[in-house]
């Protein structure tokens, strides 16, 4: 049973974490519409070598809201607190949360000594769609749950099934799931345009990245979107530690849908000899 942790960001807000396993530290950093808690059958495939922590980003499981003035820094700076309460040293993000742990390994160095990366929402040259937000934006203003949730993953093509289903079926089968299964993604949904808005500030090219030195295991899957995979590419051969590996068979949800195929990718990059 995961043990559940919290501490107090500098602006007040609660941050919350849930601990398993025994070993070195890893704090595993959810993407958008997700909780720690979605994470947890991967990190129960890596608690027999490595204490997991699962963080509840801002705006859900046990963590306060956003904030007034939510932006990357306020990511960066609770992933830090976090590193620091635990004595984690190594972070594995997924999608938005991967782009908060590079953010976090480019502004606090010191603090990560392994970076994985599954991925992440980097935005590189204008690579990260944006042509749904409006109405995106518009939905989430009017409390349409299943018309968001569709909008954003047919727009940044993550929808799967969604994104060839006719726009009012995909609708109502994501009521049904923000009904359901899917009830952390509801609590989630409100962070999003913020969030995509702070990915869209830091848009640029790859080479901002070129000073992040940590050992970075960049992973894609085989059927995820093209743009992320074309990012990670660039990321790869602008941070001078990082490698590239293509998952076969997956797509942009696989550390949730094939977390055994991403804890066997993960394992042995975190088991490698620190460099000297």
């Amino acid at each position: 049973m995961a043990a559940t942790s919290q501490l107090c960001a500098a602006d007040g807000t609660t941050i919350a974490w849930h601990s398993l396993g025994t070993g070195p530290g890893l704090v595993l950093v959810s993407g958008a519409m997700l909780a720690g808690a979605d994470y947890t059958a991967l990190a129960e495939l890596l608690a027999d070598r490595y204490t997991v922590h699962l963080l509840d980003r801002r705006g859900r499981g046990g963590s306060g809201p956003q904030g007034d003035g939510y932006g990357m820094h306020t990511e960066c700076a609770d992933l830090a607190a976090v590193l620091r309460a635990t004595g984690a040293r190594q972070v594995f993000g997924h999608s938005y949360g991967g782009l908060v742990a590079v953010q976090t390994a480019l502004r606090e160095p010191a603090l990560v000594d392994r970076l994985a990366l599954f991925e992440p929402a980097v935005s590189i040259d204008g690579s990260l769609p944006r042509w749904f937000l409006p109405e995106f934006r518009a939905a989430i203003d009017r409390g349409h749950w299943a018309r968001a949730m569709t909008l954003l993953l047919r727009g940044l093509r993550l929808g799967g099934p969604f994104d060839r289903l006719p726009l009012p079926v995909a609708t109502a089968v994501a009521g049904l799931l923000l009904r359901t299964a899917g009830r952390s993604m509801r609590q989630a949904l409100p962070t999003v345009p913020a969030e995509v808005a702070a990915g869209i500030a830091l848009d640029g090219p790859a080479d901002r990245y070129a000073s992040v030195s940590t050992p970075t295991l960049l992973l894609t899957g085989e059927r995820g979107p093209g743009y992320l995979t074309t990012a990670a590419a660039a990321l790869a051969t602008a941070m001078p530690a990082a490698r590239h590996v293509v998952l076969p068979g997956v797509d942009h949800g696989a550390p949730q849908q094939a977390p055994r195929l991403v804890a066997d990718a993960l394992a042995p990059f975190l088991a490698e000899p620190a460099q000297v």
